[in-house]
């Protein structure tokens, strides 16, 4: 009653699909057509000539020439055959050439669709409009991020004058010498709440920076065994205050790398900030300096005095936090900017997570000895 038994039947959906197989709408089934014809033509011109040859001695002339054309047939028919072969691979390499080239990243790369003909022309077509819709959101992309990076800069631009006032104005009041503890309360939390939103004003401008690579990089040889322990003596006293041990494991040897020597502070300090604030008061701080593979690897650990429920990737985003409560004065900005001063100067920046412990690991190229000798020279 419903009409459907036909509509729904097996015969019928079979028969749709070897109809699509067979009319070559698919690379399948013109491959099958192509074939089927083929072979039925060879497999008659074949038995034509075999046919033929053996009645060659009672053959007339004119059937003679029939058989030198039905040859002469039969080797232009394998030779158009081998031409359609060779001409769909040379279509099928410059397919597989444009998709490396967008692989690798050339998002504007175009194949020239008037080399293609039948169902491949269509596939170079969609490579094309792949083509132009990647390049359109790599540009919708940048615009973005462009428009993002000014956004902020402009915005802690803003912030930062009138902030420069009050941090001004509270050091003028604070100089009137208030006998009032009330007061004098106030200005202290004034000043350092005024102070802090300095900072992240700063911290802003810089991760904008960073992450669009809007930063001018002075590169020179750097003993990166020197900076560690420069970097260590900074937070000795800083780290006592917790009672937090840092324990120090390096080679004796020097270990050069090429880097942004006040870039690269910057990342280390950014890390050994981050173990002051959020490891657990009391505990020890693993500083670890090796050579690995050609690599100056640096790994900073740590117990965290909060629970780690977090993924790692995720630490390293905009304001995201290890503390999600938010009782530090951290800005959620220190690892990100860390990462991304990393990678700005060709190393790399890994965070792992493994229940309460914490640990970084920085690492960039070692500076080959000929090139050593070199800048020695």
């Amino acid at each position: 009653k419903a009409g459907v038994v036909w509509e729904n039947s097996l015969i019928r959906k079979l028969g749709v699909r070897l109809s699509v197989f067979f009319t070559g709408q698919t690379f399948a089934g013109q491959l099958t057509v192509s074939f089927l014809a083929y072979l039925f033509c060879n497999t008659v011109l074949l038995l034509t000539a075999s046919y033929l040859y053996l009645k060659w001695h009672i053959l007339s002339m004119t059937l003679k020439i029939m058989i030198g054309v039905l040859a002469a047939l039969w080797i232009c028919l394998n030779l158009w055959i081998f031409y359609i072969m060779f001409r769909r691979s040379a279509d099928r390499d410059r397919i597989d050439l444009a998709i490396r080239h967008l692989a690798d990243g050339e998002t504007s790369y175009q194949v020239n669709e008037a080399q293609f003909s039948g169902k491949i022309r269509e596939t170079a077509e969609n490579l094309n409009n792949i083509s132009k819709g990647l390049e359109m959101a790599l540009s919708e992309k940048v615009k973005s991020e462009r428009l993002k990076a000014d956004l902020i800069t402009n915005v802690s631009h803003d912030i930062k004058t009138p902030l420069t006032s009050i941090i001004n104005y509270v050091d003028l009041i604070k100089r009137e010498h208030i006998q009032d503890e009330k007061i004098l309360r106030y200005l202290d939390v004034l000043e350092q709440k005024s102070l802090r939103l300095k900072n992240l004003t700063e911290d802003l401008v810089e991760a904008s920076k960073a992450s669009s690579g809007n930063v001018k990089l002075e590169i020179s040889r750097l003993d990166f065994i020197e900076l560690i322990h420069q970097t260590n003596g900074e937070f000795e006293e800083k780290f006592a205050s917790r009672r937090l041990n840092l324990i120090t494991s390096a080679p004796e040897h020097v270990l050069f790398i090429e880097a942004d020597g006040r870039r690269l502070w910057r990342v280390l300090e950014n890390l050994y900030n981050n173990a002051f604030k959020y490891a657990l008061e009391g505990s020890r701080i693993y500083v670890d300096v090796a050579e690995e593979d050609s690599m100056a690897v640096f790994t900073i650990k740590n117990m965290s005095s909060n629970p780690l429920n977090i993924k790692a990737e995720e630490l390293t985003e905009r304001f995201v936090r290890g503390d999600v409560a938010r009782t530090t004065e951290g800005s959620g900005l220190g690892l990100s900017i860390a990462k991304s001063l990393t990678e700005l100067q060709g190393g790399t920046f890994e965070i792992y997570i493994d229940g309460d412990l914490f640990k970084v690991k920085v690492a960039f190229p070692v500076m080959q000895a000929e090139k050593q000798a070199d800048e020695a020279k």
